[in-house]
């Protein structure tokens, strides 16, 4: 530069500053966004460069500018002293000497003469005695380079999509200097899209809620085209979008929107609005792109690790369903089992109804992981079951046999609503996300519904891809309701068959007190082994069976029937108790094709004046216990084989005088041999609760013996039992 050189310069206009070079365009210069200096050579008398005098600053150099004051005429020199210090000047006046341009790098710390920041520098000898320096400020670029490895290493660390969203609404969107800030994802195996999160620095975060690709929003049209969008200014919005204008208030000055994308598949959209005006250069814009694009690849491996978790779940669901299926065959048990084997594992909710005799759907059961939802879900189900005519929902998802999958929860449940005050109810249950209903079917034909509801954020929304799972969750569940009813129907035949085996009533006995109870085994669709008669056999004689047959089932009940009848038969005829199982004994003889055997104890009381003469024989039948007035417990009679063995059974009459409150207790093994682990609740356990109940009536204890046998385990008693007590009053 000369010694003559200085003024201002004015680009206004289009005018060349006076001093340019020619070739140079200031106007050009006033659009980049890096500093640009051209100053004129100070030689001395040998013709080196020893200085410069600043002749032009476009518009970024002059915001370096401490008051944004552009010193045109000084000497670069003293004007930025630091320039000698760091190099930068002496590589200046070698690029004036010898014309080769030269670029290096400073970190400028004289905040009070420039912008202290780090800088890149390039400076280019134009004509004889011009520099072109251009100034870029690498601190923005660093603080990029270190913000992107940041992010991308948190995002590496994200396994969720909630995790992904959180990084981006909470690190990224205030970094770049975003005000607001969305993100639209599809749900995967959908076309359903979602606004997942939504940032404000002024507002809460804002509920997840459906979002529709087809409107006519800036975030709709990159969702559903891929191509990014980028708007300085309102004014370039809006005639982009005309309808979307109402939605941007006055803080929203530029807004860019970015797809996410991993290879060519695309998902979403993020979109970033600014409260001061952007240009958004071409760097900025890469950035941008470059972050979102890491976000889209960790969205990606957080779906694929979602949708391996969920398969997984949903496997082990199913094998959890089929394991606790096969633990009870009570229908209302099994259904609260499928629904704690699914919530809150794999949905926040789950309903089962079934269709009723009237064919409408009945709730059977339902769970909920909230107690105010699950409230709340019983109250309206009260109040307003559902219908076969509605539809949607439940009623129509038993009506036609199709599933139903909702996304759009508030929409459905204003269709769904019969009045303002049932609309009012199901808008409390606005809180769920999603649901998926299934038809229950047997044999082709549907007898009922389960739902699953999901009122968590919107990552875990229900997709095609559940529904698989959720018929085939539903097509177990069938089943166990099949067995439950085949079960059902099967213990109501045993029960019918197990009392015809029995006395309707037991018989009244002048000055004799009579109780008596059968309990069923665990496995309750078959007729137990087990019976116990009363009968006369004379005026003031009664005759007192118990017994129990081999096996269960149809043969045991076809076995019980010939024992009860023949001892009936036989002590009409027989007055001594070991003639009569004599006669039982030959009559499973005769049946021997059967291969049955059983234990009887049968025994008769004769009642002459004040006394009571009791005679009593054992076919391999446990002992029957006497308990007196005074308290005393003896166990009475002579073990004998059991019948159905031998042709000629060991039988022996044992004789016995009972008196006024003594008690007679005759049972089965199925109290002795009641279990708790390896323990047994025993002879002694029966002497424990006879001396409990010595001042009770019989019926008084033959029901505490029956509480202490189910009692005595947690369990419910895998045989069955027969208890028959007689007191002398």
């Amino acid at each position: 530069m000369t010694s003559t050189g200085g003024g201002s310069v004015d680009v206004s206009g289009g005018r060349r500053p006076a001093g340019l070079p020619a070739g140079l365009l200031p106007e050009v210069f006033e659009c980049l966004p890096d500093a640009v200096t051209v100053s004129a050579a100070v030689r001395d008398a040998g013709g080196r460069a020893v200085d410069m005098r600043l002749e032009y600053m476009n518009a970024a150099a002059r915001a370096g500018q401490p008051g944004q004051a552009a010193p045109i005429g000084g000497l670069c020199s003293e004007l930025w002293p630091q320039m000698v210090e760091n190099g930068s000047f002496a590589a200046c006046m070698r690029v004036l000497d010898t014309g080769s341009s030269e670029q290096g790098a400073f970190t400028w710390t004289q905040a009070s003469a420039y912008r202290a920041a780090d800088y890149e520098y390039q400076a280019v000898r134009v004509g004889p005695d011009h520099l072109l320096w251009v100034l870029r400020d690498n601190g923005e670029r660093v603080l990029r380079a270190e913000l992107l490895a940041e992010v991308t290493t948190a995002l590496a660390a994200a396994t969720t999509i909630t995790a992904v969203m959180t990084i981006l609404t909470a690190r990224i969107m205030p970094a770049v200097g975003a005000m607001v800030g969305a993100a639209v994802l599809s749900e995967p195996g959908s076309d359903c899209y979602t606004v997942r999160h939504l940032h404000d620095a002024d507002q809460a975060v804002e509920a997840p809620a459906p979002f529709s690709v087809d409107a006519p929003y800036p975030m709709a049209y990159t969702a559903r085209t891929g191509q990014a969008s980028f708007f300085a200014d309102p004014a370039e919005r809006a005639h982009a979008f005309p309808e979307a204008a109402h939605f941007f208030t006055e803080r929203f000055q530029s807004t860019a929107v970015l797809p996410l994308r991993v290879e060519e598949r695309l998902f979403g959209a993020v979109s970033f609005h600014f409260s001061l005006p952007h240009a958004f250069a071409e760097s900025e814009r890469g950035f941008l792109s470059a972050l979102v694009g890491q976000c889209a690849q960790a969205i990606d491996r957080a779906r694929l690790l979602r949708e391996s978790a969920d398969k997984q779940a949903q496997i082990q669901a199913l094998s959890d369903v089929s394991r606790v299926l096969a633990t009870s065959l009570d229908p209302e048990t099994t259904f609260a089992n499928i629904a704690a084997t699914v919530v809150p594992r794999l949905a926040d909710g789950c309903l089962i109804h079934l269709l009723d005799e009237a064919g409408q759907p009945a709730l059977v059961a339902l769970a909920h992981q909230d107690p105010a939802q699950e409230q709340a879900l019983r109250v309206l189900l009260r109040d307003y079951p559902p219908r076969r005519d509605a539809e949607g929902g439940i009623g129509a998802v038993v009506r036609t046999g199709r599933h139903e999958l909702v996304t759009d929860v508030a929409r459905t449940l204003d269709g769904l609503a019969r009045s303002p005050e049932h609309h009012s109810a199901l808008r409390g249950l606005i809180p769920a996300a999603s649901w998926l209903a299934v038809p229950m079917t047997q044999a082709g034909v549907v007898i009922g519904a389960m739902v699953l509801i999901q009122a968590t954020p919107a990552q875990t929304l229900f997709t095609e891809r559940d529904i698989p799972f959720a018929q085939e969750l539903a097509h177990r569940a069938a089943q166990a309701v099949d067995n439950a009813q085949r079960f059902a129907e099967q213990s109501r035949v045993a029960i019918a068959l197990q009392r015809s085996l029995m006395p309707a009533s037991l018989p009244e006995v002048p000055g004799v007190e009579v109780a008596a109870c059968y309990h069923p085994g665990a496995r309750g669709s078959l007729v137990g082994g087990d019976f116990y008669d009363i009968f006369p056999t004379g005026p003031r004689s009664w005759s007192l069976t118990i017994g129990d047959v081999c096996g269960k089932g149809p043969e045991a009940a076809a076995l019980t029937g010939l024992v009860r009848h023949t001892a009936r038969a036989a002590g009409g005829l027989e007055a001594d108790p070991r003639k009569v199982l004599e006669a039982v004994n030959d009559a499973i003889i005769a049946d021997r094709p059967a291969h049955r055997f059983c234990t009887v104890a049968y025994a008769c009381i004769d009642r002459t004046g004040t006394s009571t003469r009791l005679r009593l024989t054992l076919g391999g039948h446990p002992h029957p216990l006497l308990r007196r007035a005074d308290g005393t417990i003896t166990a009475l009679g002579t073990p004998g084989t059991l019948l159905g063995v031998l042709d000629d059974p060991k039988l022996h009459t044992t004789e016995h005088e009972l008196h006024a409150g003594d008690l007679l207790l005759l049972y089965t093994d199925g109290v002795t041999e009641r279990r708790l682990g390896s323990a047994m609740l025993g002879e002694d356990g029966i002497r424990r609760s006879l001396t409990r109940t010595r001042h009770a009536a019989v019926t008084v204890t033959v029901a505490a013996l029956e509480k202490d046998v189910i009692e005595y385990a947690p369990t419910a008693p895998n045989d069955d039992f027969a208890i028959l007590a007689l007191r002398i009053t």
